[in-house]
This record gives structure tokens, sequence and C-alpha cells, in this order.
């Protein structure tokens, strides 16, 4: 029905530099885009980055090596950035993720510690 609110929105995150505490809630089809989406963002600028290594420095070495110098300087703090960027918006999904690796990780200590043996006093 229309007007209905849905309690799936997306959080806001204001442009502070400190750190939002998230509300849990079901992560959802989108989420998983959004965080594929932003991987590919974060993978488009590093392949500029490493592809720049490769240029030429034709006549004019000292010049073009500061344009390039420059150049991959900007692309490195554009990375960050994005980075920057991406951790925020998908911060719940990352959350989530990490919360099930530690546990996957928990279960399998647990599973492998030894067990102890019962000693009996005679």
């Amino acid at each position: 029905m229309y007007g209905t609110p849905s309690n799936n929105t997306k959080h806001i995150f204001n442009s502070s530099e400190e750190e939002t505490v998230l509300d849990y809630r079901t992560i959802t089809i989108s989420d998983f885009t959004q965080i594929l989406q932003g991987i590919e963002e974060v993978a488009n600028s590093a392949f500029m980055l490493t592809e720049g290594v490769k240029l030429s420095f034709e006549k004019t070495p000292l010049n073009m090596l500061t344009t390039v110098l420059n150049t991959h300087i900007e692309v490195i703090e554009e990375l960050s950035k994005k980075i920057k960027v991406f951790k925020k918006r998908n911060q719940l999904l990352i959350e989530e993720l990490k919360e099930e690796k530690k546990e996957k990780e928990q279960k399998v200590k647990e599973e492998t510690k030894p067990q102890r043996r019962k000693t009996e006093l005679l």
C-alpha cells in the first residue's frame, strides 16, 4: 500500500569523522549489490594507480616525472576517500561478515581443542 513506512530503511551517515553506532536490521539483496559496486569503484581507482607506473617519459623526462608523481598522489588520495566512503556505506554488511568469521574461527577452535584427561586419586 502506498505511504506505508518500511522498517528496512538504509542507514544515513553524517559526514563527521566520528564512529557511527549501527542499529541492527536484516541484510537485503540491495546491500550485496551496493558492496559489489563499491568494490568495483575501488578496484578501478587501484587499476589506474598500477597502470600509471608503466608510462613512458618521452623527450622531457623531468617534466613527465613530476606530472606522473603528482597524478599518482592525486589517485592515492582519491583511493583513500573511496575506501572511506565504501566502509561507511557497507558498514552493516562488513560487521556481519566479521562476526560470521569470528564465529567460525571460534567453532573450529572448540572442535579442535584437545580433551583433558581425567585423573583419579588413588
